[in-house]
C-alpha cells in the first residue's frame, strides 16, 4: 500500500477521538432476518450474484507454469482456468463436450501440462480446451461437425489477481470491477507471493454471514477474548465501499504509538488486517506479514462450502558471494602494514 495511502487512513484514525467514535457510520441499519433465511432470496443470489456478472477465481501466483489450473462451481457451473504455454491464461466449463463429465475433479487445482483427458471416455483437449482425440472411437463421431472443444469462458488476469465470468466470454474489465482498489491490490505485488496452504470446508452456515462477522470487529472483545482481544481494537473498523464491493481495516490497539510519531514517519501495515471484499464469493486478507484468501461457494440457504489459503512475500533471492580480494599486496598498502613479531 502507498505511503500516501497509509496516511490518509491514519488521519482517519487521529481524527477519530475516543474509541474511534469518528469512524463510525452515520446511522445504524436494520437487516431483516430473512436477509439469511430466504429460500426465494437464496435463489436469486445464486442465478444474479454467482450466476453472472465477474468473479474472484485465484490469486495469479497459484497457476505460476504452464498447466497449472484452479476449478470451482458458480451457481452450478464447473468452471476451470488454466495456464497457457505463452503465460496467459484460459476459462472454460469443466465439462467434456461428449457427456459433460468433469474433465478435473471439481474444486481441485493441480498442473495438466501433457492436457487435459475426460475420466470418463478419455477424449482428451489441449490446454486452450480444443479437442486433441477421441481415443478408441474408431471415427465413430467424425460425422459431428460443430466445434467439441471445451465452452470458454471470459478470463482476465491483472494487480495478482484472477478473475472470470461463469456463464459469457464478454470481456472483463478489472480495474471497473474493483473502482478504486486496484492501486491498493496493486502495491502488494500479490504476482510474486507463494502459496503455503489451502484448506476447503463445509459449514453450515448462510454464506454472508462469514463475510459479515470479517467486516467488523465489535465481536472481538467478547469471541476472542483470551487471543486477539488484548492486542485488537474491538470498536471500530476503518471502512470504505468501492464499487459493490467493500474495504475494512481493522486496528490492533498499539496504533495510537505510530500516531506520536511525526505524521511523515506513519505506516499502518505494522498495525492493521487490511481486507477487501470482492463480492460475492472473494476475501483478500493482508495482514502484517502475510496474505489470507478466502473464497465460497454456497451450497444451500444455510451452508456454505469456503476455501480458505495462505501465502507468503516472495522469499528474498540469495545474492552471489563476492570473490575475495586478490590485489597485488602492493595495491593493499601492505608496505604500511608493521608486523609486531
Amino acid at each position: 500500500m502507498r505511503h500516501e495511502r497509509q496516511l490518509e487512513l491514519l488521519d482517519r484514525v487521529a481524527a477519530a477521538g475516543p474509541r474511534l467514535q469518528g469512524l463510525h457510520a452515520e446511522a445504524s441499519m436494520m437487516n431483516p432476518a430473512s436477509a439469511y433465511t430466504d429460500a426465494d432470496r437464496f435463489e436469486r443470489e445464486q442465478r444474479e450474484l454467482f450466476g453472472t456478472g465477474v468473479l474472484f477465481m485465484a490469486l495469479s501466483c497459484e497457476l505460476p507454469n504452464p498447466g497449472d489450473f484452479v476449478s470451482g462451481a458458480f451457481n452450478g457451473v464447473e468452471v476451470l482456468v488454466i495456464r497457457q504455454d505463452d503465460g496467459s491464461l484460459r476459462s472454460m466449463v469443466n465439462g467434456c463436450r461428449h457427456r459433460g463429465a468433469p474433465v478435473v475433479e471439481p474444486g481441485s487445482s493441480g498442473n495438466r501440462a501433457g492436457g487435459i483427458s475426460c475420466p470418463y471416455h478419455a477424449w482428451t483437449y489441449e490446454l486452450d480446451g480444443a479437442l486433441r482425440a477421441r481415443p478408441g472411437s474408431a471415427g465413430a463421431f467424425d460425422d459431428v461437425t460443430v466445434d467439441c472443444g471445451l465452452h470458454a469462458r471470459a478470463v482476465a488476469e491483472k494487480y495478482g489477481l484472477v478473475f472470470i465470468r461463469p456463464d459469457s466470454i464478454e470481456p472483463i474489465d478489472v480495474d471497473a470491477y474493483l473502482t478504486g482498489a486496484e492501486d491498493d491490490l496493486g502495491s502488494f505485488g500479490l504476482a510474486d507471493y507463494v502459496q503455503l496452504d489451502s484448506r476447503v470446508n463445509t459449514w453450515n452456515m448462510n454464506w454472508k454471514l462469514v463475510l459479515d462477522t470479517f467486516s467488523e470487529s465489535y465481536h472481538i472483545r467478547t469471541l476472542h477474548k483470551t487471543t486477539l482481544a488484548p492486542t485488537f481494537n474491538s470498536d471500530t473498523v476503518i471502512f470504505e465501499p468501492f464499487g459493490r464491493n467493500l474495504f475494512s481495516v481493522g486496528l490492533r490497539k498499539d496504533v495510537v504509538d505510530e500516531l506520536a510519531k511525526p505524521r511523515d514517519e506513519w505506516s499502518l501495515l505494522p498495525y492493521a488486517t487490511i481486507q477487501y471484499f470482492l463480492v460475492p464469493n472473494g476475501l483478500v486478507v493482508h495482514q502484517v506479514d502475510h496474505v489470507e484468501v478466502w473464497r465460497g461457494e454456497p451450497l444451500t440457504g444455510d451452508t456454505w462450502r469456503p476455501a480458505t489459503s495462505l501465502y507468503s512475500p516472495p522469499q528474498p533471492v540469495p545474492q552471489p558471494r563476492q570473490p575475495p580480494d586478490v590485489r597485488p599486496p602492493e595495491k593493499l598498502g601492505w608496505s604500511r602494514i608493521i608486523l609486531d613479531a
